[in-house]
């Protein structure tokens, strides 16, 4: 009872303030009387005027002033509404009445009761887009916030509804654009700074998203800005600018050091540098920071790896396999520790529990066999390639897998298997460079088939021209032809492009063969120099 005796008593305060005559415009800035003739009119007849209203309309209206200060708002809406009838073309009895509608949630009623106002004004164009929103109508809601910025530049909510519309319809200029007007409007705002870095970053406006991002972290430099720092680090290195990227990063950690984001990223910026060595400390922070984070714990077990310091990487991959961690890279490192220390017993038993966890990836099978040859295990080394290609469905793993089986049976004497396994391979990939060089070079050296292996051989250079194994290849293969002159070259260039000593006593065998002893036995010095302990040579030698 109290509140309808303020209303009212606020209400008498209105009417005898004026306003009565002014609460019913037809339009945005032009009154109406109430009925009541004033001093300075021509009154020849009420409905002649044309600021005359409906007495009725007048009554209504304030019935509906009354139940919305009241807060009775479905009254005060059918007071407002009756009201409409007697006087339609009121500005304001019409948003008196939307504005009640939007309180009922009946927001599909609002465009009608609005769309007779012209012209309109933002509170107008704000209440449809109101409505439009609510009913789901989001391309007639946007159309609705155009006209509010574009009657008011300074509408920050307007513009916030757009910017979130064109991020929907990923719309990338216009939603930079609705950002760019939101930090206009905040300047102060960090946080809008930021997003529009990231937009003109999306955008590939480099300058405007680094200069977007410093205003940023010139805003608020601490602890709580810390992606702004991370961004703008990306921009430089987007922009292949790698002591700035140190510098925006390293600049963050000065006030978070103990963030791990900022650590993880300088882990990986100067591990993809292949500094490991400063990537340490960040990595050892990382673990530190996130003592549960099995990706921070292997990270830091990778860096240990890559700069030998083994013990320590060993011990990180022993804890997590203890611990039950079924990730196959911890026994494909701990082989490779085992494999490095010479421990090839060790090494076999982890990379045997690699291709149990994980059988279709060539590499395990790749270094369970390597394994096996430094065991001098040959038939299980052969075992191991074959029963990867069991599994290993990946085209190029096979093709690795076969070229380390073709190899292992040549290595083991079996020269007739060695050469199925290569033409299996040449059948999948006929240009495979490393395989017509191999079966060309182990044809040729047997005397076998020669025109066949001069062939695969020319087919390899043609690939590449300058591979030293390949010219030796190809000279030793004139050389059992018995055409020195023309392997003579060919193995010349080869030595020029490397000392490898097969090469070195390629050579002096050609020019043996060519009747030049000295310089026979200078290249075989040579070779001598590279393998002292080969007897083949000495034996030309006479040593």
């Amino acid at each position: 009872m109290n509140r309808v005796v303020l209303a009212l008593g606020l209400l008498t305060l209105v009417l005898l303030a004026g306003c009565g005559s002014k609460a019913l415009q037809s339009r945005p800035g032009t009154s109406i009387r109430t009925g009541q003739a004033e001093a300075s009119a021509r009154p020849l007849s009420p409905r002649d005027d044309p600021e005359w209203v409906h007495p009725k309309a007048f009554h209504y209206y304030t019935n509906g002033v009354v139940f919305e200060l009241s807060g009775y708002i479905r009254e005060a809406a059918e007071g407002y509404k009756r009201a409409l009838q007697f006087h339609p073309d009121s500005y304001e009895i019409r948003y008196s009445f939307a504005r009640m509608l939007a309180y009922l949630k009946r927001y599909e009623d609002i465009p009608a009761a609005l769309e007779p106002i012209e012209p309109r004004d933002v509170d107008v164009y704000t209440m449809l887009a109101l409505a439009y929103r609510n009913l789901g109508e989001n391309d007639s809601a946007r159309a609705a916030y155009l006209q509010v910025v574009t009657l008011d530049s300074l509408n920050r909510r307007a513009y916030a509804y757009l910017a979130s519309s064109y991020q929907t319809r990923g719309d990338l200029d216009s939603l930079t654009w609705g950002y760019r007007n939101m930090a206009r409007l905040a300047p102060d705002d960090f946080a809008l700074q930021y997003e529009l870095g990231k937009l003109y970053t999306r955008a590939g406006h480099t300058d405007a998203a680094r200069e977007a991002l410093a205003k940023s972290i010139e805003l608020e430099p601490g602890a709580g800005n810390i992606l702004a720092y991370v961004r703008l680090g990306e921009l430089y290195q987007m922009t292949e600018q790698p002591d700035s990227v140190a510098i925006a990063l390293k600049a963050a950690l000065a006030v978070a050091p103990d963030d791990i984001v900022i650590n993880r990223y300088l882990t990986s910026y100067y591990i993809d540098r292949d500094s490991l060595l400063e990537a340490l400390p960040y990595a050892r922070t990382m673990a530190r920071l996130a003592p549960d984070d099995q990706a921070a714990r292997h990270r830091l077990a990778l860096v240990y790896f890559g700069l030998d310091s083994l013990d320590q990487a060993d011990s990180i991959f022993t804890g997590e396999v203890a611990a039950g961690e079924r990730n196959p890279a911890n026994h494909y490192y701990l082989g490779r520790i085992a494999t490095l220390r010479e421990d090839y017993f060790r090494a076999r038993d982890e990379f045997i529990k690699l291709t149990q966890i994980v059988d279709t990836v060539a590499q395990g099978w790749l270094d369970l066999g390597f394994v096996y040859r430094k065991l001098e295990q040959a038939d299980n080394e052969v075992g191991a390639y074959r029963s990867g290609l069991a599994v290993v469905r990946d085209p190029d793993d096979r093709t690795r897998l076969l070229f380390a089986l073709g190899a292992a049976y040549e290595f083991s004497g079996n020269v007739q298997s060695s050469v199925e396994a290569f033409d299996e391979l040449l059948a999948a990939s006929p240009d495979h460079a490393g395989a017509l060089n191999y079966l060309g070079y182990m044809l040729c050296d047997r005397g076998d088939r020669l025109d066949y292996a001069k062939g695969l051989i020319e087919k390899a250079i043609t690939q590449e021209p300058d591979n030293a194994a390949f010219l030796d290849s190809y000279g030793w293969v004139f050389y059992r032809l018995g055409e020195f002159d023309q392997a003579l070259p060919h193995l010349q260039r080869a030595a020029e492009l490397d000392n490898d000593p097969v090469i070195l006593d390629h050579l002096g065998d050609t020019y043996k063969a060519l009747g030049d002893m000295e310089q026979a036995r200078q290249w075989w010095y040579k070779a001598l120099e590279q393998k002292p302990d080969d007897e083949s040579i000495k034996k030309k030698l006479g040593l």
